[in-house]
């Protein structure tokens, strides 16, 4: 799949801490795509942004590190294309 055919999927995000241990998952839709974005010296990622973020709780809505609501940049191996017609598979 190409990166850009990502824009306008919904997708289920997983998510970890620090430590790289799964703390759960939270969906939207990709709105915007960064290919190769360096993540850390030496180490770069593709890019995804996911916008109107559900956690499956309304009471509880998404923050990210910036403090900005229901929207965020993820890696592309961290999430899954959700389609209601097919098994979920993770996307690489």
């Amino acid at each position: 799949m190409n990166l850009y055919d990502f824009i306008g999927k919904r997708v289920r995000v997983h998510l970890y801490n620090r430590e790289g241990i799964a703390v759960g998952t939270v969906t939207g839709r990709v709105a915007d795509v960064a290919p190769a974005v360096e993540v850390s010296p030496g180490m770069k990622k593709d890019l995804v942004y996911v916008v109107d973020i559900e956690t499956g709780s309304p009471d509880v809505p998404y923050q990210n590190s910036a403090g900005e609501a229901n929207e965020s940049w993820f890696a592309v191996q961290d999430i899954e294309v959700i389609e209601a017609d097919k098994p979920r598979f993770f996307v690489n």
